[in-house]
């Protein structure tokens, strides 16, 4: 069975290169079949081949961390406006902490 994907921010992205990870954020342009996005802690990250449309402002990713603030999106979900990148960063920093860990990767 494969290792559950992690939900990142751009902190916790860099201890995940050649993975498949979950990110969530703020889409601030779209240029060149490239997608730039705010991460929920304020980092900067740009998603690299998506087919699909990008609707609203926020998305969560699922793709594989290529470099330090890129990944090769698989697939992506458009959220909606409500979304608060505020909370899903304080799930990121719970689901990270050696307390938790086993309730967020079975």
């Amino acid at each position: 069975m494969e290792d559950p994907s992690p939900r990142v921010n751009f902190e916790t992205m860099q201890r995940y290169h050649g993975r498949k990870v979950i990110l969530c954020g703020q889409i601030t342009s779209i240029e060149n079949g490239c997608v730039r996005l705010q991460t929920a802690d304020k980092g900067e990250v740009t998603v690299t081949g998506g087919s699909a449309p990008y609707e609203g402002r926020f998305v969560e990713v699922l793709g594989t961390v290529s470099s330090p603030n890129t990944i090769q999106e698989l697939e992506h979900v458009n959220l909606n406006d409500n979304f608060s990148l505020e909370m899903f960063n304080e799930l990121v920093k719970l689901s990270h902490k050696d307390a938790y860990i086993g309730m967020f990767s079975t």
